[in-house]
């Protein structure tokens, strides 16, 4: 493999494995005395060149060790794709996810150190585990960075503010960061190591002094990190402790003096190298990636190699641009080569030798305007819609006006759909238990309610029993009696060791014991049965709700999760007690804030408060907002409902007298209203537009038709008990026999190829 000190005049020299090892590596080769150990004849004779030199012999190194591996043995392998190829292949349609690479993140720093230093630490909060959010303030503006470590979606990007507010007490990392960062001066930005996805940021008490807390971003995977250090450069705290068990080359851990990772592979990346040189670093080093890869083939290779013994035609693996660019050159990640490639037109899979010299011409052209870029600061961030892949060099067509923005809302909806698909599956599986519970709860009571039917049978016995007490005798075993009702005869087992009067009574007992069991069974049977109904209609909601995972499908998925916390359905989150102190300290702080503008504006406090909450009803009455919104054909706006919270919200608030409601009936499914203007009303079109809405979402949608009920909003009432979701229908208007398949919710669906929101 390529490396380098982390100089970037460090000279380069190759050296080989032994003869019996098809594997080549290209070892950092610092001294006289490295060289004199290391087995090739050519890097024993090399010695440390001038800084001027070091890429053209690094060029003929490769060159030569390419030459020797094409004449050692040749193996046998199947042809080997790249792996971002084999994923596309696996995923289908779906696009691999980007890496925020040493290019995004330059950009990211240049743009926080131009916009923001020096700028005050007003709050620190950790709003999930993988992420450290700051509130930065300047005197025109306030706004949070995010430092992220998360695996698949670390950064350094400003954005919006936290989704769950200050929860930092629920981390302590959260609550160390605060204490040595908070009331601090954002004193720079930079990044401390060329080529390296490291960003420091330098803090102290106000500026023009020196730092006195540093915080290291490690924008690395799933090795990314977040390290807090004082100004010594000692380590105070970090996100993740890294100790000598875990790895061998640098330890991270409080008290110890921080250290920066291990220098990447490569060759760091220079305008003034010429065109020869750089095409000849990216051929070798494809061939020497190829040559590796044929060596070392990974498990699923070598068993399609065994597959394949019978084969006659066996092809080694390919020598790509792509490959040879990332493996050759420092800070070159896959997401950049492809970009350049496609600015050059030609493709990232491309044989470096089958290129012709106006291709090589163009890509070396792309890729100068690259380091151009980078070392002047004027990035162009910019994404493909289609894709959505993002640039910093101005590649795609859309273009943004921040980098950070254009990073944030990437990895933002990245994150969401992956809590999405989390709580998602957490709630479907509770839902499901507990509806297996209710359901077997219904079961138990009907049970006990058909025992309790044996009432009138238990009593008519011990009746017959004291009716022919005269004639039985002592120890009888059974009574042979008249059924006076039937007239015909009945018989009766006695217990010997009882006496007649002793089992009249127990059968008396027994009898008032199943009357008690009736009238105390209805109602628990009548509970579950609406609780197993509820849960019905939220395993419909869960069951309907779209993959993918956008920011407002998460926001209901997660009215559903406080739904089902209220109704005890499951248990509240680790988090619930202090979001809930955390939202007493926000409407806190708001009260004090409407009291002040409240003096401010010469008022009082009570009519800043009053205007707050027309303000909100009037917001809530206008619109609707998270609710799913459709327009029927005489421009009326229908509103349905995403879950039971939502659908409380439209029916008893969103509702006004004379809007139409709608609800399938005798099924789970999702409240529907049309807003009806004044002075104006639905005709039918409309109506079964809305009914098919409302079938369309609900338990009916595979039924292909369904009765939806058709009522003024006027006409709707909350009942004592009743679940979120649930209404008495005190007046129906009309039924619509509804078509879910004809909906406009059904027809997007079927042009987008999944289901509607």
């Amino acid at each position: 493999m390529l490396s380098s000190s982390t100089c970037p005049a460090a000279s380069l020299a190759w050296s080989c494995q032994p003869a019996g090892v098809k594997v080549l590596q290209l070892r950092q080769l610092s001294s006289r005395a490295q060289l004199s150990r290391c087995t090739s004849p050519h890097a024993r004779s090399q010695l440390l060149p001038p800084a001027a030199a070091v890429q053209q012999d690094a060029a003929a190194t490769v060159r030569q060790a390419a030459t020797d591996a094409g004449r050692s043995d040749t193996v046998t392998t199947q042809v080997q794709q790249p792996k971002q190829q084999q994923q596309r292949k696996s995923d289908g349609s779906r696009v691999k996810q980007q890496t925020l690479d040493y290019t995004v993140l330059a950009a990211c720093c240049h743009e926080l150190s131009g916009s923001w230093v020096p700028s005050k630490v007003e709050e620190v909060v950790q709003p999930d585990k993988f992420t450290l959010s700051l509130r930065l303030r300047t005197p025109l503006a306030q706004r949070w960075l995010h430092l992220s470590w998360h695996p698949t979606a670390a950064r350094v990007a400003m954005g919006q503010p936290p989704y769950r507010g200050d929860v930092s007490e629920a981390f302590s990392f959260a609550a160390q960061a605060s204490a040595q960062l908070k009331g601090l001066v954002l004193l720079s930005a930079r990044l401390p190591a060329p080529w390296e996805r490291v960003v420091q940021l330098d803090f102290g008490a106000r500026p023009g002094e020196a730092p006195s807390k540093s915080v290291f971003c490690e924008v690395m995977a799933k090795y990314s990190n977040v390290v807090v250090t004082s100004g010594d450069g000692s380590v105070l705290h970090c996100a993740y402790q890294v100790g000598g068990a875990m790895s061998s080359l640098r330890q991270v851990q409080a008290g110890r003096p921080y250290q920066l990772p291990p220098p990447v592979n490569g060759v760091p990346p220079s305008p003034q190298e010429l065109l020869d040189t750089w095409r000849d670093n990216i051929t070798r080093a494809a061939a020497l990636a190829a040559a590796e890869q044929a060596a070392a083939p990974s498990k699923k290779a070598a068993a399609a190699a065994a597959a394949a013994v019978s084969s006659t035609v066996a092809s080694a693996p390919r020598e790509t641009v792509l490959a040879g660019a990332t493996r050759a050159y420092m800070g070159v990640s896959p997401a950049l080569v492809e970009e350049l490639c496609t600015t050059a037109g030609i493709s990232p899979a491309a044989i470096p030798d089958s290129l012709s010299p106006e291709a090589w011409q163009a890509l070396y052209a792309a890729w100068q305007a690259w380091l151009g870029r980078l070392h002047s600061g004027n990035f162009a961030p910019s994404s493909c819609p289609d894709t959505g892949k993002f640039s910093v060099i101005g590649s795609y067509s859309q273009p943004h006006e921040s980098a950070h923005d254009m990073v944030e809302g990437y990895y933002r909806s990245l994150q969401a759909g992956e809590v999405y698909a989390g709580l998602h599956t957490r709630l479907s599986t509770a839902v499901k238990a507990a509806l297996k519970k209710a359901r077997g709860r219904v079961n138990a009571f009907e049970q006990q309610l058909q025992a309790a039917d044996e009432v009138a049978a238990v009593q008519k016995q011990a009746d017959i029993i004291v009716a022919n007490m005269y004639r039985l005798q002592p120890n009888a075993s059974q009574l042979e009696a008249e059924d006076w009702d039937t007239g015909k005869p009945v018989f009766i087992t006695l217990d010997p060791l009882k006496t007649p009067m002793e089992q009249a009574e127990g059968l008396f007992k027994r009898a008032r014991k199943l009357r008690r069991a009736v009238d105390a069974v209805a109602p628990l049977l009548e509970a579950a049965r609406q609780e197993a109904e509820y849960l019905e209609t939220v395993e419909l909601e869960l069951a309907q709700m779209p993959p993918g995972g956008s920011e407002q499908q998460l926001a209901a998925l997660r009215e559903v999760q406080d739904e089902l916390v209220e109704s005890k359905v499951i248990k509240p989150p680790p988090e619930a007690a202090l979001l809930a102190k955390a939202a007493a300290k926000g409407r806190k702080a708001q009260k004090q804030q409407q009291k002040s503008a409240a003096a401010r504006a010469g008022g009082s406090s009570k009519a800043g408060l009053n205007s707050s909450l027309a303000a909100a009803a009037a917001a809530v009455a206008a619109g609707g907002a998270g609710l799913r919104q459709y327009a029927s054909p005489g421009g009326f706006t229908v509103l349905v409902g995403r879950n039971n919270k939502q659908n409380d919200v439209l029916s008893h608030q969103v509702a006004k007298p004379g809007d139409i409601w709608m609800h399938v009936r005798g099924m789970p499914g999702s409240h529907t209203v049309i807003r009806v203007e004044a002075g104006r009303e639905p005709d039918q079109g409309d109506l079964q537009f809305a009914a098919d809405l409302a079938a369309w979402f609900s338990k009916a949608r595979d039924a292909g038709k369904a009765d939806v009920i058709v009522a003024r909003a006027e006409y709707l009432k909350k009942f004592k008990g009743a679940k979120p979701g649930q209404v008495l229908v005190s007046k129906e208007e009309s039924n619509i026999v509804a078509r879910p398949d004809n909906s406009a919710a059904a027809q997007a669906a079927s042009v987008s190829g999944g289901r509607d929101e």
